[in-house]
């Protein structure tokens, strides 16, 4: 680390902090660290909830419910609509009962990270990964975390079946689960990165979990924001443990949300699992004491199912997102420098750069946000090892057109101007 990074005690989420979007300069400001709907994207949420809301509670019958503790998996009619809707976008069938109401997909993790593991079982994490699941699983829950390396395919399989051989424990006694170790993954629009895993990677990865008994933790969040012209997602890893194998057992989690595809504000998700492992969740104290964690809008969301409202919102935000990425893209090969390496994703919110070795992201950010008004997060802030240090993430989800067209520019000339520097030192 340079002396100038020594002396700055800023960490990333302070550096963040530094956009208000109450500021008088907020119009002026672009936050491509931002991982969150903005407010273009959110247009119309008060149309559909209202209608939503309005279905649900013309039904009196359905008042005793709809403000009761709900069933501990959740609310049935919206079990049934999300499955529905599940089979439509995956193209394949999904079934109700493998479906749980969560609180958002953080909660989601909080659960099972609690609920089936022992505070020192190990948690196999790809490296880079998203930066607050680190913070959650290694500061709030102190769990074991083992970085894994990633390419361009997904999780290093290889790294990964050596670590999990030499972390494998001798005797399973004591442990809450029939799961030694939990491996946490973002395959489909990856964050930080923007892959899709292949399906290659991903066979390897399903045969590596039944040989070694561990969970895929899968995070599923941004696997519909897909900017083809395919009218399915692509192939989710839960798709490759196929139940019709001999040795199939359920060793996948599907964990999802509605804060990138609707609003982070309904702080509304849900699990997908099989048998297996959903009857860890269903009953456990936690879900019994909820009562069906965030039971009133998951009634409300699945009226919206029902009416279709949910499709067309995702449609709309698919064809937005399509255009900022494009938009995004495309100023990047214009005016990047030649000796960055960019993987263009086909979906999800962001992109991923490697800069020359010589840049460290955390000083170009200082640089970015105190002379050219933009952020992004700094690659070392997404490496469980600190790794990454020349890396950083660009999202496309929060900024309008305009100003995505502007931050790329301003992001080429900060990098340009750190550069020239660096080669003159």
């Amino acid at each position: 680390m340079t002396a100038n990074a020594k002396a700055d005690s800023k960490d990333l989420f302070q550096y963040l902090a530094l956009y208000d979007e109450n500021s008088e300069d907020h119009e002026n400001f672009v936050p491509f660290s931002m991982g969150a709907p903005g407010a273009e994207s959110l247009a119309g949420c008060n149309q559909l909830l209202d209608k939503a809301t309005r279905i649900l509670l013309s039904d009196d019958g359905e008042e005793r419910f709809t403000f009761q503790y709900g069933p501990c998996k959740g609310d049935p009619g919206f079990c049934r609509e999300m499955a529905k809707f599940l089979s439509s976008e995956y193209g394949q069938t999904v079934g109700r009962e493998d479906i749980m109401v969560t609180a958002g997909a953080t909660q989601g993790l909080h659960l099972v990270a609690t609920v089936m593991f022992n505070k020192d079982m190990p948690v196999f994490m790809e490296d880079p990964t998203y930066f607050i699941a680190v913070k959650i699983l290694r500061e709030d829950f102190g769990m074991n975390i083992i970085p894994v390396p990633t390419n361009s395919e997904g999780i290093n399989a290889e790294k990964l079946e050596s670590m999990l051989v030499q972390h494998k424990p001798t005797s399973i006694a004591g442990q809450k689960t029939p799961f030694w170790g939990m491996v946490y993954t973002i395959p489909t629009f990856n964050n930080p990165k923007g892959y899709c895993m292949s399906p290659e990677r991903c066979r390897t990865l399903i045969r590596l979990a039944r040989k070694h008994d561990v969970l895929l933790f899968t995070e599923d969040i941004y696997n519909m924001l897909h900017y083809d012209d395919s009218p399915v997602c692509p192939p989710r890893l839960m798709s490759y443990d196929n139940h019709t194998d001999e040795d199939f057992q359920g060793h996948v989690l599907s964990n999802c949300t509605f804060s990138k595809i609707l609003a982070p504000g309904l702080r509304l998700g849900w699990i997908e699992a099989p048998p297996r492992i959903m009857k860890y969740l269903e009953k456990s104290a936690t879900a019994w004491s909820g009562g069906a964690f965030n039971h009133y809008t998951s009634k409300v969301i699945a009226s919206a199912l029902k009416e279709g409202l949910i499709a067309e919102h995702l449609n709309k935000l698919r064809k937005e997102y399509r255009e900022r990425m494009d938009i995004a893209c495309l100023s990047l090969r214009k005016y990047l420098p030649q000796d960055v390496k960019v993987d263009y994703p086909r979906g999800g919110f962001f992109i991923w750069l490697e800069l020359p070795p010589s840049v460290d992201t955390m000083l170009l950010l200082k640089l970015a946000v105190e002379k050219y008004k933009i952020n992004f997060i700094f690659g070392a802030s997404t490496s469980p090892t600190g790794g990454c240090r020349n890396c950083a993430r660009l999202s496309i989800s929060f900024c309008d057109k305009k100003k995505i067209e502007k931050g790329i520019i301003a992001f080429c000339e900060a990098l340009q101007g750190m550069m020239e520097t660096s080669k003159g030192q």
